[in-house]
């Protein structure tokens, strides 16, 4: 979860060519749609983030454009560098070697392109119900004898839904392998989000955001910045947009 965050004020520093102090909500999913063990990492963070004005103070520094390419290279370096870190051996540094030479364009980090805020509160949403629900709820279980589980889900290559059909002792095996160890948190808050932090400069974020931005309505794009985006943010103008009748042109 560290290395997530680390990864994302990195990408900030890059974009922005200074440092940037986000906020950064992280959850940890270790089940598949199928219950299998697959841990991965989902991450909310701020569009923008708090930078010294210069005069002792701070302002606020919005994200308009998230470059994913880039992302993809930092995730890829401040993983590999935590396991050399952690397990600091030859073989492990001949493994990563061999991943680098294999992945030259980076690690997938699993974005979708477009304006962001509908999906994050989609995501929210779905988070909120992850950490607080079995990894397979009991409506998905078809029938079990006393022997086997006949269980469905929804398969996320295919779209389709498909049935698993084992043994209790698998299937109980499969449930369990998803606590947590003791002490170890689901959630948590790093930058801006951390507790400790938030209740100290909450009424200076609040007080340097933007209106828009105050209010939730600020946006940013995911993706390359396309023909449109880059005359907008130059002319201030919609090179799509007629400027007789106001219509949105047509190719």
């Amino acid at each position: 979860m560290r290395v997530g965050v680390e990864c994302l004020a990195d990408t900030l520093r890059t974009v922005f060519r200074r440092p940037v102090e986000g906020g950064y909500i992280l959850v940890l999913q270790t089940n598949g749609r199928s219950g299998s063990y697959n841990p991965h990492l989902h991450i909310i963070m701020t569009s923008g983030g708090m930078v010294p004005d210069g005069r002792g103070g701070h302002s606020w520094v919005i994200l308009k454009y998230f470059p994913y390419t880039i992302l993809h290279k930092k995730w890829q370096y401040h993983l590999f560098r935590m396991l050399q870190e952690r397990v600091p051996t030859r073989d492990m540094q001949a493994k990563i070697d061999e991943l680098y030479r294999s992945y030259p364009d980076g690690l997938v980090a699993n974005i979708q392109k477009g304006e962001v805020p509908r999906r994050i509160r989609e995501l929210a949403k779905y988070l909120a119900k992850s950490v607080v629900s079995p990894p397979i709820s009991v409506r998905r279980i078809v029938s079990y004898d006393g022997k086997r589980v006949k269980y469905w889900y929804q398969d996320h290559k295919s779209g389709r839904r498909k049935m698993e059909e084992v043994d209790v002792f698998r299937f109980m095996g499969r449930m369990v392998q998803h606590i947590l160890p003791k002490g170890m948190q689901r959630v948590r808050y790093y930058g801006l989000h951390a507790a400790a932090v938030y209740r100290k400069i909450y009424h200076k974020v609040r007080a340097i955001l933007p209106t828009d931005a105050a209010q939730g309505k600020e946006t940013f794009t995911i993706g390359r910045k396309g023909y449109r985006q880059r005359v907008m943010e130059t002319t201030a103008r919609d090179p799509f947009i007629c400027s007789r009748c106001g219509g949105e042109l047509i190719l």
